[in-house]
């Protein structure tokens, strides 16, 4: 079984400060994404599965988040039994996400502290919720008959956003993700952790950086481009 962990925004710099050992498993490293005009979610999860920059085609669709790539156009074609949950451009949950998404953009217009105090509680709520429900059907899958599993994990991003320099929450997802990675080690050697993007510090705010994370137990990949990882690590085209 090969099995990847799609962490959006695990920033490489908190996988160090926070020493999360299963996250780093035996190599380790940034990711290359300065192909990119935008560091976008949707744009980089698709150009993955893919192995081809498709920045353009998603940035021009009406609506980008409702994007999903034919099985036959990505490399998840090449398994006979695979399991991806919640994967941009892929099984992508819209109505969660889009919910968080709303819930933001209510938080930066919001005038009194107190509504924005209520909004951030509801936002990171919601955001726990998810996470909880993907990692129960991931941690399911991974006790199944598949010969290919990915989960992807979305509240290091969305809590990050509104809650970045609060360092023990930040810290506290950390740790889940870290014990989650511990998992996934235990149940296959062909294990792959990867970001889309980073995230820096926008005063208590969190935005993308210019590089994302990556990290197997089985090999070393150096500063590789998010669209090359697949070919680099199997060959597969």
């Amino acid at each position: 079984m090969i099995i990847v962990l799609a962490i959006d925004a695990l920033e490489y710099s908190l996988v160090e400060e926070f020493n999360c050992r299963n996250l780093k498993q035996k190599y380790y490293g940034k990711t290359d994404i300065s192909e990119f005009s935008q560091p976008r979610t949707m744009v980089i999860w698709s150009s993955f599965i893919t192995g081809e920059n498709k920045e353009k085609q998603v940035l021009n669709d009406e609506d980008m988040w409702s994007r999903r790539w034919p099985i036959e156009q990505t490399f998840l074609s090449k398994f006979k039994n695979p399991v991806v949950l919640d994967l941009p451009g892929f099984s992508y949950q819209l109505e969660v996400h889009k919910r968080s998404r709303e819930l933001l953009k209510k938080f930066f217009t919001a005038v009194s502290q107190d509504e924005k105090q209520a909004i951030r509680k509801k936002y990171n709520e919601d955001a726990m919720a998810h996470h909880k429900k993907v990692k129960a059907d991931f941690l399911k899958a991974l006790k199944e008959n598949h010969d290919f599993v990915l989960g992807y994990f979305s509240a290091i991003d969305v809590i990050g956003h509104l809650n970045f320099g609060n360092r023990l929450m930040m810290k506290l997802l950390y740790k889940e993700a870290d014990e989650i990675a511990k998992l996934c080690a235990e149940k296959s050697n062909r294990f792959i952790v990867l970001s889309d993007h980073g995230m820096k510090a926008i005063g208590m705010f969190g935005d993308h950086s210019e590089y994302g994370f990556w990290a197997t137990n089985f090999k070393e990949l150096a500063n590789p481009r998010i669209t090359d990882i697949w070919k680099t690590l199997f060959q597969i085209n």
